[in-house]
């Protein structure tokens, strides 16, 4: 492993970032946890698929590194059911095995892993791979892929910037009554247009209301928030 050097540290260096590493193997999952840490990230061990979701209930981290064929729950199904919960749908995945057949990436990939690496695996490729999963779920938190209107990381900036400069500001909060019966109905198409028009419908109504200071984002699903003068918001929720 080369050693970093002093007072250089790469780009996209982890700041706080965890990893979960699940590996019924101690002596891959000891390995990991130490190139992981002298990465720069948070980690944390399980060694099957049950117990890294006890894991996840109590905190759930940015990154879970899982082995594939494991006893009790593999990887298959221990990302299924990340899948599967609102509260840990978005985390990101990558699975590692030691097959490395098309058939068997395909199911990774169908279940919802972000990225699957062959074992035995080269280290400073594994890092590479996860900085680029994390890179890109931290972009797809900047920006709703569906509406194009900023994302959670953006509308935090948003707010604390405003809070910084001590502005006398409000925060409106706007949902879809019966979105999901909608969904269910109509089916998921029909839902995103429904969200779609509903961003555009928001901001023209807010930049028409409040000029350029306004700022609208999309939280998820159909969650919207909009950031606006104080004087604005009695304004542009009645409208």
């Amino acid at each position: 492993m080369a050693a970093p050097v002093p007072g250089l540290p790469g780009p996209e260096t982890p700041s706080g970032e965890s990893v979960l590493v699940v590996d019924d193997d101690p002596f891959i999952a000891r390995l990991l946890e130490i190139e992981l840490r002298a990465a720069g990230y948070e980690v944390r061990t399980a060694s099957d698929g049950e117990k890294a979701l006890e894991i996840v209930r109590q905190g759930c981290p940015d990154l879970i590194l899982a082995d594939v064929m494991m006893p009790n729950m593999d990887g298959y199904e221990l990302t299924r059911r990340l899948r599967l919960d609102g509260r840990t749908a978005s985390v990101s995945v990558i699975l590692l095995t030691a097959r490395g057949l098309s058939a068997d990436k395909l199911e990774g990939f169908s279940v919802g892993a972000d990225d699957y690496i062959v074992k035995p695996f080269d280290t400073p490729e594994l890092l590479a791979r996860i900085r680029g999963v994390l890179r890109r779920a931290k972009e797809m938190r900047a920006q709703s892929p569906l509406t194009g209107l900023p994302g959670n990381v953006r509308i935090e900036e948003e707010i604390e910037k405003r809070v910084a400069a001590e502005e006398l500001f409000a925060i409106l909060y706007a949902d879809l009554d019966h979105f999901k019966a909608y969904n269910d109905h109509y089916g998921f198409t029909r839902g995103d247009e429904a969200i779609q028009h509903t961003a555009r419908l928001i901001q023209d109504t807010a930049l028409t209301v409040g000029g350029m200071d306004i700022f609208v984002g999309h939280v998820g699903g159909d969650d919207f928030v909009v950031v606006c003068h104080a004087d604005h918001a009695a304004t542009i929720a009645e409208n």
